[in-house]
């Protein structure tokens, strides 16, 4: 017989965690009523064990920034997939604040079941824009001639109240046409195109800065007299119509554009709605201050467009207060204003928490919407239980999902301090892929 091997107390507890049959839950009788899925040990058995090595004090104490359930929290039955973790609540049903009841438990949908995407129809061009491939025709698909005859119509009105105060009327304060419209529009896009746009009349006008490109269509005098005379409404009806509707000034010029933006493509599956800032410094009543926006200065526009080709189907500018929602939320109104093309199409709408709520989805289920809807929720809704809001003891990486009929509502820790919610009316199940 050899001499007794001495061991010491790491080596016993390296010895304890090797064997199947012993379990950190055994020894902590605080963990009595932490349950796990016994299926759960064939495929993850090793990412099961880490995760209840990870939730054990002596862990807890080595890795303080680790925040996973403590020795109180109890009654949490988690399974682990991998990086993942599904925490299964043990009520059958949490409230909201307002009373809205959510299943822990994903169950039958009863009565009308989500509009699940059924489309088959394939995103792109209409038949008629399909054999356009001409840079200059594809342009006026959406700047049509129509939108230029208006411009020249309002214009030479203003340029007939501008020549009253000149004394001698040269060639460059003549009216107008269709012609130098389409010239004045090509130099505007040939500015953007070429990061010009933030030079300054005198600097695109001179040859030695700019080329000649410019100043071969028109001279700069003319350029900027074009600028000041440029009208898309009449002027002396203004303040009759300003009252119902602030974007009158472009109103007219802005529905054919958009009325073309429909007519010349074919949405797919999936849509997004979200907001842009449009950078404008001018004179408006509703100009927005973001910060954080590349341009901070603007007119914001909610838009709906193709999440595959990022096409924009739909636009509706933000007319601040004046907004007109017909006593809904804000978000609710524009989501359903500006899925109204695609209303009854079973297509899923994607949105942010400034859009997303549990009333819209449920209503765009209903008939004429027929739309399902999946986006982030803001944290304060009504709606979301506290069961499922952030706490110290909850393992970071987690989820919990809650369900009503085909609405989904999933928080997701992925930070100590950080919850995402998210909502889908998409009848889906507590998966994580």
């Amino acid at each position: 017989m050899g001499s007794r091997q001495h061991l010491n107390q790491d080596e016993i507890a390296s010895m304890l965690e090797n064997d199947d049959d012993y379990s950190p839950l055994d020894s902590d009788s605080e963990q009595e009523d932490c349950l796990v899925e016994d299926d759960v040990r064939s495929d993850n058995e090793d990412a099961m064990v880490d995760f209840i090595e990870d939730t054990s004090p002596t862990s807890r104490q080595d890795d303080p920034e680790n925040h996973v359930a403590s020795l109180e929290s109890t009654n949490l039955e988690v399974t682990s997939s991998t990086s993942h973790r599904i925490i299964t609540l043990p009520q059958r049903s949490i409230r909201g604040k307002n009373n809205h009841v959510w299943s822990t438990t994903k169950g039958r949908t009863t009565g009308r079941t989500s509009a699940i995407n059924i489309i088959r129809t394939n995103r792109g061009p209409t038949r008629m824009c399909r054999n356009v491939f001409d840079p200059l025709l594809c342009f006026q698909l959406f700047i049509t001639d129509e939108i230029a005859d208006e411009i020249v119509k309002w214009t030479n009105v203003e340029m007939i109240i501008k020549r009253q105060n000149l004394k001698e009327i040269s060639a460059s304060y003549r009216d107008t046409n269709a012609m130098e419209v389409w010239s004045l529009i090509g130099i505007l896009t040939l500015t953007a195109v070429m990061k010009d746009n933030h030079l300054s009349t005198d600097e695109l006008f001179d040859a030695s800065v700019s080329g000649t490109r410019y100043v071969s269509v028109m001279s700069r005098e003319r350029f900027e007299f074009l600028l000041r005379c440029l009208r898309m409404d009449d002027k002396s009806l203004r303040p009759t119509l300003r009252s119902d509707d602030a974007f009158v000034p472009v109103r007219n010029i802005w529905e054919i554009f958009i009325n073309q933006c429909r007519l010349n493509y074919v949405p797919g599956s999936n849509l997004t709605v979200d907001e842009q800032l449009l950078g404008f410094r001018g004179r408006c009543p509703f100009r927005m201050y973001i910060p954080n926006k590349p341009d901070k200065y603007g007119i914001k526009f909610p838009m709906m467009c193709d999440a595959s080709t990022k096409y924009m189907i739909d636009a509706i500018p933000y007319l601040g207060k004046s907004t007109k929602t017909n006593g809904l939320p804000l978000g609710e109104f524009y989501v359903k204003e500006l899925t109204k093309t695609v209303h009854g199409t079973n297509r899923n709408v994607t949105c942010d928490n400034w859009f997303t709520s549990v009333p819209l989805a449920k209503n765009l289920l209903q008939t004429p919407y027929n739309l399902t809807i999946v986006g982030t929720i803001r944290s304060n809704k009504r709606e979301i239980p506290e069961e499922i809001k952030n706490t110290r003891s909850r393992p970071v990486g987690s989820s919990i999902f809650c369900f009503e009929g085909p609405l989904t509502l999933v928080s997701y820790k992925p930070k100590p301090s950080k919850i995402v919610f998210l909502l889908s009316s998409c009848d889906e199940n507590a998966v994580i892929n």
